[in-house]
């Protein structure tokens, strides 16, 4: 169940282009 709320939430950023800064905010990434 969570896993689904996470995948359409993560495609409709994504469809808005805003999925990395989604993907930084739900798993932060340390950047090199």
């Amino acid at each position: 169940m969570a896993q689904k709320l996470i995948a359409k939430g993560f495609n409709a950023k994504a469809l808005k282009g805003g999925w990395r800064e989604w993907v930084e905010a739900k798993y932060p990434i340390e950047k090199k």
